[in-house]
């Protein structure tokens, strides 16, 4: 399954998120984003999600990573990570219950799904 997920920075920080409790895998802390419809590319389906779930208009940058994780099931995530250089909006929590600005040096110490964490690893060795 193709996925993409947002980056947002301030400073020396990154946004991660909780899923709701009426939501699949609540409770468990994620960067926004959501699932590839037919004929998408990753910047158009993450600013698609972005609109759905935040209610704010994105402005995507670059592709900073795919993380791939293989769940207990045997189904394949791929997670498409892109940085976001600005939006118009303020920050709606829809599918989410809270929100978090986590320093980059602690996001692999941070609870999150197995491909989030993958992700929060490369940004980890980064500079900034």
């Amino acid at each position: 399954m193709k996925v993409t997920a947002a980056i947002f920075r301030d400073e020396d920080k990154v946004l991660l998120m909780r899923r709701a409790a009426d939501q699949p895998l609540a409770g468990t802390w994620e960067y926004p984003g959501g699932k590839f419809e037919d004929g998408e590319d990753g910047p158009t389906c993450l600013k698609r999600e972005l609109a759905e779930e935040l209610g704010i208009d994105a402005q995507i940058g670059d592709l900073i990573t795919i993380a791939k994780h293989t769940t207990d099931s045997g189904r394949v995530i791929e997670l498409h990570t892109y940085e976001i250089k600005s939006y118009t909006g303020k920050i709606q929590l829809r599918v989410h219950d809270d929100m978090h600005w986590v320093p980059v040096h602690d996001l692999p110490s941070h609870p999150q799904l197995p491909a989030d964490l993958i992700v929060s690893k490369v940004l980890s060795q980064k500079p900034y």
